[in-house]
């Protein structure tokens, strides 16, 4: 049996020029997780994270809080769908269905509740294969191959025990895997899914199992409610 323990990234910075790097918070929240780690004697056979900037920091981040840090891999089966390219490509048609101008396009980033809403439609766009002007970028169903071939390359490897930080998408897709969720409910747990949690999936002859899902004792250790995060 493989266990697989894949971590979500750090707080990434979400608003900036470059969202594809840790915050300062996302920083923390990876060394607490790699200071717990050690605290309970936690041990993996392989560790690895997919090659964005963000995640590998996070894996660097967690290494930091283990006594005896061990090798690493980078894998780029399991970054992140390209969520910017995304919603550049479907903001046009979702700002039009929301009866949005462009004269309001400000006042839509800067509101919480508008924005999930506005990314969301351009997510369903994109599981829909709706037509855009803006360069190709990989397509829901290629995503799917991508990530259910990593797993599977995973459950070949010799190993027993293995962390894998990635991002929120990637683990959605992995439960969804186990669980034969809809797409729907797919993309809702992504939404869920905290900064730096730890869930856990079983490969036993084939089959996916989900152990443990969206574990942020780590965090909550710390007495911080600010640690806690979902972007």
């Amino acid at each position: 049996m493989t266990r697989l323990y894949l971590v979500r990234h750090g707080q990434a910075s979400f608003g900036a020029s470059h969202y594809d790097r840790l915050s300062p918070l996302g920083e923390r929240q990876a060394v607490l997780l790699g200071q717990h780690l050690q605290r309970t004697a936690f041990r993996a056979d392989a560790w690895l994270s997919g090659t964005l900037d963000r995640q590998r920091a996070t894996l660097v981040g967690m290494l930091q809080g283990l006594e005896s840090p061990p090798s690493t891999d980078a894998h780029p089966g399991f970054n992140e769908y390209d969520h910017e390219a995304i919603f550049g490509a479907y903001l046009p048609r979702v700002m039009a269905e929301m009866g949005v101008t462009p004269d309001d396009r400000i006042a839509l980033f800067s509101d919480t509740r508008q924005f999930q809403l506005a990314f969301a439609r351009a997510m369903q766009h994109w599981v829909d294969g709706a037509p855009h002007e803006k360069p190709p970028f990989e397509t829901w169903e290629s995503f799917q191959t991508r990530l259910r071939e990593s797993l599977e390359r995973m459950a070949r490897s010799s190993h027993e025990r293995i962390v894998i930080v990635t991002s929120g998408g990637p683990i959605a897709f992995a439960i969804q895997a186990a669980l034969g969720l809809t797409t729907e409910k797919t993309f809702a747990l992504n939404w869920a899914i905290y900064n730096s949690s730890v869930t856990e999936l079983r490969l036993r002859r084939g089959t996916l199992m989900l152990a443990g899902f969206n574990n942020v004792a780590h965090l909550e250790l710390a007495s911080d409610s600010t640690l806690l995060t979902y972007r």
